[in-house]
């Protein structure tokens, strides 16, 4: 079957290596397969308002998939098309629990992130370039009292950085009581996400609202919560940089972002 739907990871699989950009070969690539009819998806870790970046650069995305699947995105009509949330009593369990404690923590909402001041004390990211990094917090919003965020919705991503080791059997008691989801993307974060808030059941519901089957799929990640995803599509691909699980998941390794992994098998398979 030809391939009619591809989604990819942002973040050390589509960007190169600063985090920022894309390159000439991966744009033409995209472009190509797109001008065949192919459906173009973002499917990213990252808050909807800090994509902006990539999709000034790759315009013609059709949907994007953010929060690590809590949301999905339809570029063309600008409304979502999927939503789920993490309850507002769980979220507030969360956010009470770690504003005593020394964590850093973002609540990602209505796809934007949003910091507590007070969080800001504490240690977050560690091992990302330093412009991304600059980049990226001057998108975040600082509010002074993240319960008025919260409301009465609840959050799309709970993100803790750089957990203590005394506090992290805690967490996860808390997780599982409360029946959540733990993806994470980089190195010392905990993502919390609903139950079916995943790349993988993203895909999945947007591939059936297009009648699009699995076989029809191509997928790239490089991180543990591109998993589902890659496990969902026929056509899935880790990157050469990417993590353990994530090779033993995927049908095929690509070669890593810093090579053009992305565009060289769009190339091959599509192109």
């Amino acid at each position: 079957m030809a391939i009619k739907l591809i989604a990819t990871d942002l973040d050390g699989t589509l960007m190169a290596p600063d985090h920022m950009t894309v390159t000439e070969r991966t744009k033409n690539a995209l472009i190509q397969a797109h001008d065949k009819g192919v459906k173009i998806v973002i499917a990213t870790g990252r808050a909807l308002n800090f994509i902006k970046d990539v999709t000034d650069q790759i315009p013609f995305v059709d949907y994007i998939i953010y929060c690590n699947g809590a949301a999905v995105y339809d570029c063309k009509s600008g409304k979502h098309i999927y939503q789920s949330c993490v309850s507002p009593e769980d979220a507030a369990d969360f956010v009470n629990y770690v504003n005593e404690r020394p964590i850093h923590y973002h609540i990602y909402k209505d796809g934007n992130s949003y910091i507590q001041r007070s969080a800001l004390q504490h240690s977050a990211f560690t091992g990302l370039p330093e412009a991304f990094l600059q980049d990226y917090m001057s998108k975040v919003v600082l509010c002074d009292d993240i319960h008025s965020i919260i409301g009465d919705d609840g959050a799309q991503v709970i993100d803790l950085f750089s957990i203590p080791e005394e506090y992290r059997s805690e967490i996860g008691d808390m997780i599982k009581s409360k029946n959540l989801v733990v993806t994470s993307a980089i190195p010392n974060e905990v993502a919390i996400t609903a139950q079916g808030a995943d790349k993988g059941s993203a895909i999945r519901n947007l591939c059936d609202s297009l009648r699009i089957s699995s076989d029809e799929v191509m997928t790239f990640g490089d991180a543990p919560n591109d998993c589902p995803m890659l496990e969902f599509a026929k056509y899935s691909f880790a990157m050469d940089n990417g993590s353990p699980i994530c090779k033993k998941t995927a049908k095929h390794v690509a070669p890593s972002n810093a090579e053009n992994g992305v565009a060289q098998m769009i190339e091959e398979y599509v192109l």
